[in-house]
């Protein structure tokens, strides 16, 4: 993709996440802020904790991609993590997250930038990239953020992705009229993304006034796996679940219709 190209996508993107994440902060700030006041609290999930531990967490320098208002990173850090940077794009769950870490006295360090934009300096100091829910559909360009991931990580790194599975979203969301039904209503092959100016707060079922144009994209399996690859990747684990991982596709787990709705991939360079 042209560079002007998504830098105009991933700017149109910023802006609709700090018009929404005021509207996130009333539906769970102070929930979190609860949660983290409680020493060494993590809200890492069991399934993706046991194969972290397997991995080798403790002691390993830690980064994540779109780490959004930080939750995760601060719970990676209290379960025995070494440094741990957080970037994402959006300036208010930046702000957020920063405010959380100092109240919670958790040394993670928290830096607004777009991800393709990550500075040199970050470069070869990290052993694991942390990937998690919602952060892959916004990317325009998988094989350049591959790359940057690859260029943060040490040799023999490690690049850790728990996600909603591609099959998910062909199916009708939480925010659909037919949601929860076992129907296909999206392509799975769709180059062009999707371009929405509608505006409902996913926590909170606010919907709001948007002045903004969200860019996502619909990424098959095939197109994450080669962007890792053509990276220098090496695939060690790809597990599939039933469970959803995001509120959205809650309808369709509770259908239990026992397809794939998120998936963790581990790949190593």
């Amino acid at each position: 993709m042209d560079i002007s190209e998504l830098k105009r996508i991933t700017e149109s993107n910023r802006a609709a996440w700090n018009e929404v994440t005021p509207y996130h902060q009333r539906a769970a700030k102070q929930k979190w802020d609860m949660l983290f006041a409680q020493p060494g609290y993590s809200c890492i999930p069991d399934v993706e904790l046991e194969l972290l531990q397997h991995a080798g967490l403790k002691g390993k320098n830690v980064v994540h991609l779109c780490c959004n208002k930080g939750v995760e990173l601060l719970s990676l850090k209290n379960l025995g993590a070494g440094e741990c940077t957080g970037f994402d794009i959006c300036d208010a769950a930046i702000e957020e997250a920063i405010e959380r870490a100092m109240r919670s006295r958790i040394e993670c360090k928290f830096i607004r930038t777009d991800v393709y934009e990550i500075s040199a300096e970050y470069h070869n100091i990290f052993d694991i990239v942390y990937i998690t829910v919602g952060c892959l559909s916004w990317l325009p360009d998988l094989k350049l953020f591959f790359a940057k991931a690859a260029a943060l990580l040490k040799a023999n790194g490690l690049v850790f992705i728990h996600e909603i599975h591609p099959f998910a979203d062909l199916l009708p969301t939480g925010s659909h009229k037919d949601a929860g039904s076992l129907r296909i209503v999206e392509p799975y092959f769709k180059a062009e993304p999707y371009v929405d100016q509608g505006a409902l707060d996913y926590l909170g079922n606010v919907i709001y006034p948007s002045k903004t144009t969200r860019f996502s994209f619909m990424h098959t399996l095939s197109s994450i796996l080669t962007g890792l690859i053509e990276n220098g990747f090496v695939i060690e684990k790809f597990v599939e679940y039933e469970c959803a991982v995001s509120p959205e596709h809650l309808p369709i787990e509770a259908a239990g219709a026992g397809i794939p709705l998120s998936y963790i991939l581990i790949a190593r360079n």
